[in-house]
């Protein structure tokens, strides 16, 4: 859907290209949107925020007038809500005997906004989350197993250099090896990353790595082939990452646990809260925001030389 504000954006600016407008006075209306209203004055302030040097570029995308302006209406909007419900008059909100800002009205007017919500039974509704999201209250599976690595590189004899094909073959036949003597033999499984690993670290840890089902902390594939081992001692087959071939023993398996729901009620409560509040602050600023604005073209096309960018030419007429 075109979105009638950016459109007379582009248009106001193309105007300012086109000609020199006069600069406007601090009282002139810039745009109005339900009961707020922005004036140049308002606009200079939020300007004066922005490094001299960077106003130019700032002024010369519409996007960023868009963002600025639908902001300056949205926060005058909140803070006149504020003022009409007398959150203005809070001592709390004053800084050295001055009154509030809009912008602290606004912020403070979304505060009061959620202390005004309704909230629904709470407790029912975690206990609907945990029977429909059982699995994820709890302790995942604890892993330990060991690895041996087979990195994908150059295993020619250094005279013609093996091309990726080549090179992916060959570590993939040293994994395939591995993998049939590991299962053959599990308890060989320590000569084995002597032998064949090309982890840096085989001679310290052996290969050993903690809480291997992790897919945040390892590579998805190896967790993956890590959580499918059931018993102590099964290998996997051979499973590659971008590190290059795996071949994994399980070491140890600690059950996963589950969370009963008294242990988590509370943290699932806490969320649900967050997430209703969220919501319903996001409905209540989006109604503001989607109102519809009433913008005066040559008011915004006049912040572009307002504030230092330069006119640009109009297109050269093509030569014939």
């Amino acid at each position: 859907m075109p979105n009638p504000l950016r459109s007379m954006l582009m248009a106001a600016l193309f105007l300012s290209s086109l000609s020199c407008l006069a600069a406007g006075r601090p009282d002139d209306v810039v745009a109005t949107q339900g009961d707020a209203t922005i004036t140049m004055a308002d606009v200079d302030a939020f300007v004066s925020r922005i490094p001299e040097g960077k106003r130019p570029g700032f002024f010369s995308s519409p996007q960023r007038i868009e963002t600025m302006l639908t902001g300056l209406l949205l926060q005058r909007q909140l803070a006149n809500e504020a003022r009409k419900l007398g959150i203005d008059k809070d001592p709390a909100l004053a800084k050295d005997g001055k009154a509030p800002d809009e912008e602290a009205l606004s912020t403070a007017r979304i505060e009061h906004f959620k202390t005004e919500l309704a909230l629904p039974d709470f407790s029912k509704l975690a206990q609907e989350e945990y029977i429909a999201r059982k699995e994820t209250y709890g302790v995942p599976a604890d892993l330990t197993v060991q690895n041996v690595l087979i990195k994908i590189k150059d295993r020619g004899d250094g005279k013609t250099p093996m091309d990726r094909t080549e090179q992916i073959a060959a570590a993939k036949a040293i994994a395939d090896k591995v993998a049939a003597d590991a299962t053959a033999h599990p308890d060989q499984f320590d000569a084995l990353i002597d032998t064949y690993s090309e982890d840096p670290d085989k001679a310290t840890g052996k290969g050993r790595v903690e809480d291997a089902g992790s897919a945040t902390k390892y590579a998805k594939e190896f967790a993956a082939a890590s959580r499918a081992l059931k018993n102590v001692g099964d290998v996997s087959p051979v499973t590659r990452t971008t590190y290059g071939f795996h071949v994994i023993k399980l070491l140890d398996r600690k059950p996963a646990q589950q969370h009963a729901f008294a242990e988590v009620k509370d943290e699932i409560v806490a969320r649900l809260r967050t997430e209703y509040v969220d919501k319903q602050v996001r409905l209540h600023t989006d109604t503001l925001r989607n109102l519809p604005i009433d913008a005066n073209e040559q008011a915004v096309a006049s912040l572009r030389s307002r504030y230092g960018a330069p006119a640009e030419p109009p297109p050269a007429a093509a030569k014939h």
